[in-house]
């Protein structure tokens, strides 16, 4: 948890309606891109990465699959990993675009 939240990434707590149950999600947007961990237990999570207008933020469970840019289910630790490792999304650096010659 301590990992996404150096990363930038907001953390809160949210009712899953149709789980009947809380999760505890991490969330960030940059350049248009939301990168979203849902932790339901330390065995159960989701992890995206979406357009930030290809998902509704007020229901973070829901995600078009079409629309997903990545996706990953599994134990908390492994899914947020394996977001956390993945290549900036195409168009985004890691730099700033002003400045380098």
């Amino acid at each position: 948890m301590k990992m996404l939240r150096r990363k930038g990434f907001r953390q809160s707590v949210i009712r899953d309606e149709v789980a009947s149950t809380d999760a505890v999600m991490f969330n960030r947007v940059w350049r248009g891109v939301r990168e979203t961990v849902l932790a339901y237990s330390e065995s159960e999570a989701l992890a995206y990465r979406v357009r930030a207008e290809d998902v509704d933020a007020a229901d973070p469970f829901t995600v078009d699959p079409d629309r997903r840019m990545w996706h990953r289910g599994g134990e908390f630790l492994e899914v947020a990993r394996q977001l956390l490792a993945l290549p900036p999304p195409p168009g985004h650096s890691a730099f700033p675009a002003a400045g380098l010659a």
